[in-house]
């Protein structure tokens, strides 16, 4: 959302599934992803990535694809960051990062300047024990933000949990959350949608 306010077009959206031991809750909830890229209007790419391989494979779709610039939300991390800034050099692309606020800083502010926008995004897995199961399905709203905030990462970018956005000014409709069940996996807590449907904007 922050690359095409700023002008930056976005062509495709990525989605990444792995092999991991502990499943990922967004490949759990892949029709989520897969309505919400639908609300937004832009392609939808599923690329999955074998261990060791990732670099390769997904350089080989930067290639591919002509993309001349990569936009992650990366806050805090610097690892991370690193790891796009050597994909993109080796693969011809500029990386974009417009949430980018330095390495450990807190990301209290870019959670408080998403919420501003109309983002509405519901928690959907938590790890413990950095937040228990009652953070489970919440929505974030500033009260929640800061309550995050006295416990963990604001935001999450140390894996404390995973969110799926429902609601946000680009999408054409909403995702209203019908019947779902928890799983666990070792330390983590998920929510698995079972029924969902999409509604329009009255507003």
């Amino acid at each position: 959302m922050k690359a095409k306010q700023n002008g930056v077009p976005v062509d495709y959206l990525l989605f990444n599934t792995h092999e991991f031991q502990i499943p990922n809750v967004h490949e759990i909830n892949i029709c989520l992803v897969r309505a919400m890229a639908d609300l937004i209007g832009i392609p939808l790419k599923v690329l999955h990535l074998e261990p060791g391989r990732e670099h390769e494979v997904l350089s080989r779709l930067i290639c591919q694809l002509n993309i001349g610039v990569v936009t992650v939300g990366n806050i805090n991390v610097m690892d991370q960051l690193e790891w796009y800034e050597k994909l993109c050099k080796d693969s011809g692309a500029a990386l974009y990062a417009p949430l980018w606020a330095g390495a450990g800083s807190s990301s209290l502010s870019a959670l408080m300047d998403l919420i501003k926008s109309g983002v509405k995004a519901m928690i959907f897995s938590v790890k413990k024990p950095a937040l228990s199961e009652e953070f489970l399905g919440r929505i974030i709203d500033p009260v929640l933000a800061r309550d995050l905030a006295r416990l963990i990462d604001p935001c999450g970018e140390g894996g404390e949990y995973h969110t799926l956005v429902l609601d946000a000014p680009i999408m054409s409709g909403r995702l209203s959350i019908g019947e779902c069940s928890t799983i666990e996996f070792g330390d983590r807590l998920m929510l698995e949608v079972k029924k969902f449907r999409v509604e329009a904007k009255n507003d």
